[in-house]
């Protein structure tokens, strides 16, 4: 059954009929945001869940503010904001990294739209824990990369201005041109069919360029790619505006993702990062 429309008022009394006490602010608050923001989306860790097995409706701890909630949901938007600057950067590198070493192997402006420039099936990189058929998601993978590829090079008024200038100047887009182009989960699926050489020069340079120290140990293949997914998962949370502060891909929350950025910023930027989200954390607390 659909949600009936609910004004700022009702909105406001369903609320504190639930156990929430709300204040002058609240109003303006809601106004802003909406209430599906940040009640739907911030209620839970204010629920009282025991009494709300016998409840039909939400029941929330004694004494529970509307101001504590909307400051985690203002504590969030901030957490998002920070971690997006970072995860750009991570983003940006292996960007680079993947059209530089592609280029490196395959100078000619449009050998990546060469099947034969990627790997052969039995080579396509896929994490550690998968089960199925590599072979055919490798044939699935690499016609939706070449469809892909193909289709920024199709100009129409939604063409990038960039890309238009290329293909009217010099006939093609070099690949280090079409990265700008593509998402980050694009680049990690380009990633994962290149040939084995140039994932591991992809591998070298990231390693390079985010400082990795011995203790660290290589960055293989598979352990660039299993960050690039974590990293890239949070950074689509960042870019939706969707909850970050709890999120989880595959087992590994926030923290681990934290961890996971060091693969591909250096000491010093991963240092920064965290220092901005202790200061977060501590004006929020």
């Amino acid at each position: 059954m659909a949600k009936e429309f609910k004004t700022i008022d009702e909105l406001i009394k369903i609320l504190e009929s639930r156990g929430v006490k709300t204040d002058a602010a609240t109003e303006g608050a809601l106004e802003r945001e909406s209430y599906y923001a940040i009640v739907n989306g911030y209620k839970t860790p204010y629920l009282d869940t025991e009494a709300m097995r016998s409840a039909a409706d939400d029941v929330y701890l004694e004494d529970t503010r509307f101001e504590w909630i909307y400051d985690l949901f203002l504590f969030d938007r901030e957490l998002r904001a920070v971690t997006f600057k970072y995860l750009a950067r991570a983003e940006a590198l292996m960007r680079s990294a993947v059209a530089y070493a592609f280029s490196e192997s395959h100078p000619n402006m449009d050998d990546y739209l060469d099947r034969s420039s990627f790997c052969r099936p039995n080579d396509y990189l896929v994490p550690k824990a998968f089960k199925g058929n590599k072979v055919a998601l490798y044939g699935r993978n690499l016609n939706d990369l070449m469809d892909r590829l193909n289709s920024k090079l199709n100009v129409t008024h939604n063409t990038r201005s960039f890309i238009k200038h290329y293909v009217r100047k010099h006939g093609g887009v070099p690949l280090w041109v079409l990265a700008n182009d593509l998402t980050f989960g694009n680049v990690i699926h380009f990633y994962q069919l290149m040939q084995e050489r140039d994932r591991r020069r992809v591998c070298s340079i990231v390693a390079k360029c985010a400082k990795r120290q011995p203790k660290q140990g290589a960055l293989t293949e598979r352990r660039l790619l299993r960050s690039t997914n974590v990293l890239n998962h949070y950074r689509n949370i960042c870019a939706h505006d969707e909850r970050l502060y709890c999120a989880t891909y595959d087992g590994e929350g926030y923290g681990m993702m934290l961890v996971r950025m060091r693969d591909l910023l250096p000491q010093e930027e991963s240092e920064e990062m965290l220092g901005e989200i202790v200061e977060l954390y501590d004006r929020y607390e």
